[in-house]
């Protein structure tokens, strides 16, 4: 029996014939937490948000800080989570974003180009779509007008320059990804071209491991890497702290205390108190400023409702260790100091 999924899947395969071009505009100063100039609010817009999974911590946080920043310009946003399934993203995209009145899509944690085909026909009934990590790069893609993230090579080289940097002698590093993710993909070679142009330095394995399967595998996978590589191995980079949720018991039960865990990214609650106690393997994340690139989400789908390129702003990585979060207090956020809120609002109600 053909269901409306596949009818609509169908409909769109029809009915696409064009694709707008992308198009950017000059970035802001390296240093800069938001664009330098941008248009007036466009108030009154209806936002339908799709989270990959709001169980991923970097997803979540940007998630309620583009609900934050969507307060301000006087949107309705409706958030849906897809709990980790691409046919519940397509399903949204299909029955949920076509409808009249959503004048935007937010894209949060799912990678754009499985979804190439929905979000062109979007694009053809005049709807804006931006990403926060759904795309292997920062800027305009094939099929959003932004997509919102740190430069992958950026963060991949600030985390193996701090494994470098903290340790002495031979070291041999596993790398864990996701190949459901070209962002994923990216990082992981990007790290392991920068650990192979170290001479004391040898990368082990690259194991493709699923983000919403680590509390399945990661416990399994420990002394299966444990007894392969033994003593060679003494740190693991990852591209997202999900992989250390369930690494410390089995890395206990292997005898492996000493091995050193780093993520390059996303800089979730979880690694984060980790991190700050002192109670795990993992010494550093590299995080998204997350709070940050929600109300960048927000500035974007408000450039694109105007009808103005996007900003071709990119937002810096935060190396975050013990040292840095314990500056900050127990309830202090990593972000606190910057000011993108007030930076965003300046742009959006600039007084005449």
């Amino acid at each position: 029996m053909t269901t409306p999924l596949v009818r609509a899947t169908r409909c769109l395969i029809l009915a696409l014939t064009t694709v707008w071009p992308a198009c950017s505009a000059n970035a802001a100063l390296p240093d800069a937490v938001a664009p330098v100039s941008g248009p007036p609010a466009q108030p009154g817009r209806r936002v339908l948000l799709i989270a990959y999974d709001l169980r991923n911590g970097g997803i979540s946080k940007t998630t309620r800080s583009f609900l934050n920043a969507a307060g301000y310009l006087h949107w309705q946003v409706k958030v849906a989570d897809a709990k980790s399934s691409n046919d519940a993203v397509r399903e949204q995209l299909l029955l949920q974003a076509t409808a009249k009145d959503i004048a935007g899509v937010a894209l949060i944690g799912a990678d754009s180009a499985g979804y190439h085909l929905e979000l062109a026909m979007l694009k053809q009934m005049g709807k804006i779509a931006v990403g926060w990590h759904a795309g292997s790069a920062p800027g305009a893609n094939a099929e959003l007008f932004a997509n919102i993230t740190t430069d992958p090579l950026a963060v991949a080289q600030t985390a193996v320059d701090y494994a470098i940097g903290s340790s002495a002698g031979p070291m041999g590093a596993v790398i864990f990804t996701d190949s459901h993710f070209s962002i994923a993909m990216r990082k992981a070679q990007a790290m392991r071209t920068a650990l192979e142009r170290c001479k004391r330095c040898k990368v082990l394995a690259v194991r493709d491991v699923d983000l919403s399967q680590t509390a399945q595998i990661i416990p399994k996978l420990v002394p299966e890497l444990a007894r392969q590589y033994g003593k060679a191995w003494t740190h693991t980079l990852a591209i997202n702290d999900l992989y250390y949720d369930n690494i410390n018991f089995p890395l206990h039960q292997a005898g492996r205390a000493d091995i050193v865990n780093i993520s390059a990214g996303d800089g979730s609650n979880s690694a984060m108190n980790r991190i700050r106690e002192g109670i795990s393997q993992q010494k550093a994340t590299v995080a998204e400023p997350c709070n940050q690139q929600g109300w960048q989400m927000a500035d974007e789908l408000n450039r694109g409702f105007a009808r103005q390129p996007p900003s071709g702003f990119v937002s810096k990585p935060i190396l975050v260790t013990q040292e840095r979060l314990l500056s900050h207090g127990r309830d202090g956020d990593i972000e606190d100091n910057h000011g993108y809120r007030q930076a965003y609002l300046g742009i959006w109600f600039k007084k005449p």
